[in-house]
């Protein structure tokens, strides 16, 4: 279980996240920075007051008490660089003071006691810096505690010490101040490091929103919107070149989709209406006959033929449909190098039978005769072309008048493709509807197709076809008039 934390720290946004953090880890990196500084400076501090105190105790050392200020009043002797505020002191060996030189610039010239300085307790300092404060404590575990930096040494010529002490208040005052001074820039640092990082933040993060923008717009349903191409190989660059990747794929699947579900409802749709009205005619012969309306024997031969014709109407459709089906399904194509003016002529041949008003020519596409041994290879699945010849044919046959000849071109248009054409001497088609008649179900005049048996399948299962052996067809104007159906293949 989440803890309350954990939640309020969720619900934060990613900007401010990013902007405490990095100024957090600033006011880390800023305090730990001060707190060496401020060391370094205390220890260096201390160094400087432990040479000047050591120097001048040792110059002190040499002098004799009683003589001492009246030199330093004729400048006879100098002391070394000591600070405005010291205390110096000469001290008998029982540490009773023999004279004290005191500098200070503020008036209470306080001094510290060194009633216990005896030459003993001289002696066990070494000659070594220590801190005492005003009551006489020393050695101060401390440093804080501190009131005098001091440093005693036994005197040279007469018997005695000389206790030189400087007062801590001047360096503890350095370090405050720089503290201070240190923590306003510190603090102002931090302002001016939050407001940059938040700004920079905001900027970096721009580029979210507008994918934000967009996921709300493709959510709402306008798949169409797309990320601004951001120059280079930043991150943002490369996500939203992803991301409108992916928009893109899903906009293609969105538009296939929508495109398949169409053409369901609308092959569906025409599926029923085209077996309704075979159907409906047998059921009503079927019913004349079952109710005594057909008294005479041409009658019933009639109502029979009519039934036996629509039923094969039905049988063609339901083959056709299902021809389609196995199309769309993808199924691999079995191909293999065929020759397509031998398997024309085959088909050619069964036409003519079949039709019996018509007769087919195989030509070149310049009009002219093919030759016996003309052979045009390509890798197709046999049974598919034959499918599409026949239905080309069939097509032909049904809107061109009897009497009138049906060809077959061939002929290549480079050298990776063949071409052939199927023509007919028909009426034709309509410039505006040459590209729809590939349509499943398609028929521009409803009436004369019923007539003539078509179910406007023929070719959509062609179309189909060619684009599965990456192909392509057109219907294009036969010179002199009628309709051409013109494919491309590729030889292999």
């Amino acid at each position: 279980m989440q803890s309350r934390a954990s939640k309020i720290w969720e619900r934060i946004s990613l900007r401010a996240k990013l902007t405490s953090l990095s100024v957090a880890l600033i006011g880390i990196l800023l305090i730990v920075s001060s707190l060496g500084t401020i060391s370094l400076l205390r220890t260096y501090l201390q160094q400087n007051v432990d040479t000047m105190l050591t120097s001048t105790a040792a110059t002190l050392s040499h002098e004799d008490p009683a003589l001492v200020e009246a030199r330093l009043a004729n400048r006879q002797l100098t002391l070394p660089r000591l600070p405005s505020d010291f205390y110096v002191a000469y001290l008998s060996p029982t540490g009773n003071l023999l004279i004290g030189l005191v500098s200070s610039t503020n008036d209470s010239k306080n001094v510290p006691n060194l009633s216990t300085f005896t030459i003993a307790a001289v002696l066990a300092t070494q000659g070594q810096p220590f801190d005492a404060n005003e009551s006489g404590a020393v050695n101060l575990t401390d440093p804080k505690l501190a009131d005098w930096r001091i440093v005693a040494l036994p005197l040279q010529d007469t018997p005695g010490s000389v206790v030189v002490a400087l007062p801590t208040s001047g360096n503890r005052e350095i370090l405050n101040q720089y503290g201070l001074i240190g923590a306003g820039f510190g603090f102002f640092l931090l302002l001016i490091s939050g407001m940059s990082i938040w700004l920079t933040i905001a900027s970096a993060l721009r580029p979210l929103n507008e994918v934000e923008r967009t996921a709300r717009a493709v959510a709402d349903g306008d798949i169409s919107q797309r990320l601004i191409e951001r120059p280079g190989n930043t991150e943002i660059a490369r996500l939203n070149h992803s991301l409108n990747t992916m928009l893109g794929s899903v906009e293609n699947a969105m538009a296939s989709r929508n495109k398949t579900l169409e053409q369901m409802r609308r092959f569906v749709a025409d599926a029923s209406h085209e077996l309704r009205t075979p159907l409906v005619s047998v059921r009503g012969y079927a019913e004349l006959y079952r109710m005594g309306a057909l008294k005479k024997k041409a009658d019933v031969a009639e109502a029979m033929g009519r039934i036996e014709s629509e039923a094969i109407r039905m049988t063609s459709l339901v083959e056709s449909l299902l021809a389609l089906a196995r199309l769309d399904d993808g199924a691999k194509l079995k191909t293999t190098k065929t020759d397509l003016v031998s398997l024309a002529a085959e088909v050619a041949q069964d036409y003519s039978v079949t039709d019996g008003h018509r007769d087919v020519e195989i030509i070149d596409l310049d009009g002219g005769a093919l030759a016996k041994d003309a052979k045009t290879f390509a890798s197709v699945d046999a049974n598919s072309i034959r499918q599409v010849f026949t239905n080309l044919l069939n097509n032909a046959g049904r809107f061109s008048p009897v009497g009138s000849k049906i060809e077959i071109a061939f002929g290549s248009l480079r050298n990776d493709e063949v071409i052939f054409e199927v023509r007919d001497h028909g009426e034709g088609i309509p410039k505006e509807l040459r590209s729809k008649v590939f349509e499943r179900f398609y028929r521009a005049d409803n009436s004369r197709n019923r007539e003539t048996g078509g179910s406007g399948l023929g070719l959509a299962i062609v179309s189909t076809i060619i684009e599965r052996h990456e192909g392509e067809i057109e219907a294009v104007e036969t010179a002199g008039g009628g309709a051409t159906f013109r494919v491309t293949l590729p030889i292999d």
